[in-house]
């Protein structure tokens, strides 16, 4: 369902600018993404998308020569105030990357490893921990048997399901994910779709995707950059059955990107 402006903002974005060196990479960006919806990001590459979501878990702050300018309210907490308390805004904002990087352990131990070091010993909370997260990764039912089998043995979409579920076990309130299908078959992709629509229930999740069927399938707003702007932002139908700007039009029907 469509979250309408009664919904509460999650992330309110204002003036955002960022530069890697003299090179501007996102500019002057406003975008607020509401509670429980899936936003997705499409352009050109090089256009902002993945900085824009390193921004939102300061892993941005890791590049050097880089600087921010603007504003990014979670919640109304400014997290590029100085003061933000890093490490647990990355508990809350988890990101979830193109290419599946499973930890040379087993299955449980891959969900089971950052929980533990963030305070949680009991073995019954890790249990119960290590079952949700697989199972709202839709991942249970092919590995409840096999979870202290290493995760290497997994396919290629199952490991990225597993890195989706090991992001869930640290009970983020938004998910990024940059390209999280473009390796994977056809099948694959769908399951890490059909996941994205039941996640999207009680997380809210930023997608980046250069398959722009896969955006208007899965996002219930999208954005499109290009050389750094935000050039059209709406209700995914209405952009892609009748974008207002040209380019994004141009975009959308392959003619350019």
């Amino acid at each position: 369902m469509l979250k309408d402006s009664t919904w509460p903002i999650k992330i309110q974005v204002r003036d955002l600018n960022f530069y890697y060196g003299q090179r501007q990479a996102i500019e002057d960006l406003r975008l607020d993404i509401r509670q429980g919806e899936i936003l997705g990001l499409m352009g050109p590459s090089k256009s902002g998308k993945t900085t824009f979501l390193r921004v939102l878990n300061r892993m941005s702050d890791l590049v050097s020569g880089a600087r921010v300018e603007g504003s990014v309210h979670l919640d109304g907490e400014d997290i590029l105030a100085r003061d933000c308390n890093v490490d647990e805004l990355r508990r809350r904002v988890g990101m979830v990357f193109a290419k599946p990087t499973p930890l040379p352990r087993s299955i449980y131990e891959n969900l089971a490893f950052a929980p533990r070091m963030h305070g949680k010993r009991s073995k019954a909370v890790l249990d119960e921990l290590v079952e949700f997260s697989l199972k709202a990764a839709q991942l249970w039912p092919e590995v409840k048997d096999r979870l202290h089998d290493s995760a290497l043995k997994l396919s290629g979409g199952q490991q990225q399901r597993l890195c989706l579920a090991r992001t869930l076990a640290m009970q983020p309130e938004v998910i990024l994910l940059d390209e999280p299908t473009s390796g994977l078959d056809p099948i694959s992709t769908a399951r890490i779709e059909e996941t994205l629509t039941e996640l999207k229930k009680d997380f809210t999740i930023i997608l980046v995707s250069n398959n722009t069927k896969q955006i208007a399938r899965c996002s219930d707003k999208v954005a499109f950059l290009l050389m750094s702007r935000l050039i059209e932002y709406g209700v995914t139908p209405e952009v892609f059955m009748a974008p207002k700007d040209k380019r994004t039009d141009d975009y959308i029907s392959g003619r350019f990107g």
